[in-house]
């Protein structure tokens, strides 16, 4: 099987109709039959080029004809650019593959390839950096330039800088050490016989990394650690529910909080897991009885309307994770950032004030009310904030922090522990 072909169909599948990066990678991967290199070669140019689209576009400009470019061809040049800009492949086998693909065809857009290939070989790479601020950054870390824009509304132009250069650097995955199952200490003793490299988190007690992929260990199956980046871990470490409150956790697959919980809760009291998700219930379900989760009950409701089927004042703890932006996880979800739009952000606060208002009611006067996001934009964080403390009078502002995504190894996460009064 032809790796780079299958890498452009998933890249058209990716750039073209929407779909999820990471889904499509896991799908290829499952699907065909390849090697470990073919794998890891495959999994490259497809993250690679999405992830650098934009400065991709921008070197190959000058060399392609004014003429509509078909998209399939677009993305065949791309793929091969960041080939040889970036990975260390010889040229021959970058531009030959290419004009191969290309010939399955048609072969005149063969020689197209070829000739804008070849083109960019002789040609020094375009200069970025005398464009203006905007334009520069946009160009130089992929982001289009309305995104840049918008981050620098709510920051300083160094701190966008540096949040965009994270979102392209490539992170080892955050694992949080179940201690429902085994003790911090334990586990890291046999990580330390079996010379295993993992790096401690600062941000949160259980936070761990490791220089290798852990998914397919005997200890994440056995359930002694769990894929869960350090920002969402802090969400359950501030909100810090008590053994035997009763915790809805609204929004909650995959589960990862609701499992963090219950391991602070010591497996005492009750977790309301609510998912609007039929699909994604049940891989709460699957995670829970791999971690020994068992104080957790999944409820299949729209957070928008919980208020209707949850008595007034009978919740110790809310956490509301809200659906959002997902600007602060673009490192993660590459193709995100091609296909939000600001239309969309607006229909997002919408939703966010909507479930702040109804799942609110539901809890008791001294409970606590955790609200998080995975965004960086204030009008989702810090002003939804305001905006819901203005009108409800009777809850006071315990906690906010915002992390930035340079700042811990970590996901740029917001997160506001708020308290219901007299």
């Amino acid at each position: 099987m032809n790796v780079r072909r299958l890498a452009l169909e998933a890249i058209s599948k990716i750039m073209d109709n929407k779909a999820f990066a990471n889904k499509v990678v896991s799908n290829y991967l499952n699907k065909f039959e390849m090697s470990k290199e073919d794998k890891a070669l495959f999994t490259n140019i497809v993250y690679g080029t999405i992830q650098y689209y934009l400065t991709l576009k921008f070197y190959i400009e000058p060399f392609l004809s004014k003429k509509k470019t078909k998209n399939w061809v677009q993305h065949l040049i791309y793929m091969s650019i960041y080939q040889l800009v970036y990975l260390d492949i010889p040229e021959y086998a970058a531009v030959n593959e290419a004009v191969e693909i290309a010939n399955l065809r048609d072969r005149s857009i063969g020689k197209f390839v070829n000739a804008v290939l070849r083109n960019f070989l002789r040609n020094p790479k375009r200069d970025f950096e005398n464009l203006d601020d905007i334009l520069r950054l946009s160009i130089k870390y992929s982001h289009p330039s309305w995104l840049v824009a918008f981050f620098l509304k709510d920051y300083e132009y160094d701190v966008v800088t540096k949040i965009l250069e994270e979102n392209i650097r490539v992170k080892n995955d955050g694992y949080r050490v179940n201690t429902l199952l085994i003790k911090k200490e334990e586990i890291l003793s046999l990580f330390n016989e079996e010379k295993i490299k993992y790096f401690e988190s600062k941000l949160v007690e259980n936070g761990i990394s490791f220089k290798d992929p852990m998914i397919n260990s005997k200890f994440f199956k056995k359930g002694y650690i769990t894929v869960q980046d350090f920002s969402s871990q802090l969400v359950s470490e501030v909100l810090n529910p008590k053994p035997g409150s009763v915790v809805i956790d609204l929004c909650a697959a995959p589960g990862g909080k609701t499992a963090h919980m219950a391991a602070l809760m010591n497996n005492e009291g009750i977790i309301h897991s609510c998912d609007i998700s039929t699909k994604k219930s049940n891989i709460m379900n699957t995670n829970f009885k791999r971690l020994g989760v068992k104080i957790a009950k999944i409820q299949l409701i729209d957070a928008r309307i919980i208020s209707e089927y949850v008595k007034e004042e009978s919740v110790d703890y809310i956490l509301a994770d809200v659906p959002c932006s997902g600007l602060g996880v673009l490192s993660h979800k590459v193709d995100l950032k091609y296909h939000i739009n600001l239309k969309s952000i607006s229909e997002i606060i919408k939703l966010q004030e909507e479930i702040l208002e109804s799942s609110s009611k539901l809890l008791k006067v001294g409970g606590y009310y955790l609200y998080s996001t995975c965004t960086l934009n204030k009008d989702e964080n810090e002003k939804q904030i305001n905006k819901f403390l203005l009108k409800n009078k009777n809850f006071s502002k315990e906690f906010e922090k915002t992390i930035l995504p340079y700042e811990y190894n970590c996901d740029g996460f917001y997160i506001c522990k708020l308290r219901r009064i007299n």
